[in-house]
């Protein structure tokens, strides 16, 4: 069995970090641990962490939402735990997976969404804006790159509507 999550981690400049990702299951994950988010399709929770912190902001509608939540319910002094003997088999990832353009558009916009909403620091804007500025010249200068076209369109366009406040679904109904 592959693992797809076992919980997440905000790395230092708060990128979203899947612990145990396409790892084969042999038991490193045997005990309870905290994380700070839990992959959306594997989310259990008591109706009075909803009750405290409110439901997931629709304005990301995919990609980064779970991970806004528990950061807000982790804020309001619960805890994010990652349970190993509950178990999902979600058919969604496969270890050959090929994202979709739109996992560019969502993962860019709603990165800058989940930093804009918890007032990230200054150096973690920078190094987002960074990242996001590189991957783009990359995707349009470098020859290998070249496939990627429609991946640097969507990230563009994320990086857009941010600015404008587009949320919810992609406009072309990507997702």
């Amino acid at each position: 069995t592959v693992i797809q999550s076992a919980g997440g981690v905000l790395g230092p400049y708060w990128q979203s970090i899947h612990l145990g990702q396409n790892e084969e299951d042999s038991g490193q994950f045997r005990r309870p641990h905290a994380v700070e988010w839990i992959s959306g399709c594997a989310i259990m929770v008591r109706r009075a962490v909803v009750e405290q912190v409110g439901m997931l902001d629709p304005r990301f509608f995919y990609y980064w939402e779970e991970t806004e939540w528990c950061l807000r319910a982790g804020r309001a002094g619960w805890r994010i735990v990652h349970v190993p003997r509950a178990r999902l088999w979600h058919k969604g990832v496969q270890r050959d997976y090929r994202p979709k353009p739109s996992v560019s558009y969502y993962g860019t916009r709603n990165r800058f969404l989940m930093l804009a909403k918890h007032r990230a620091p200054v150096a973690v804007w920078a190094m987002a804006l960074f990242e996001t500025s590189r991957t783009l010249a990359s995707w349009t200068v470098r020859p290998k790159w070249r496939s990627m076209r429609g991946h640097r369109d969507a990230m563009w366009r994320g990086v857009v509507d941010f600015v404008r406040h587009r949320w919810g679904q992609m406009p072309d109904g990507g997702g």
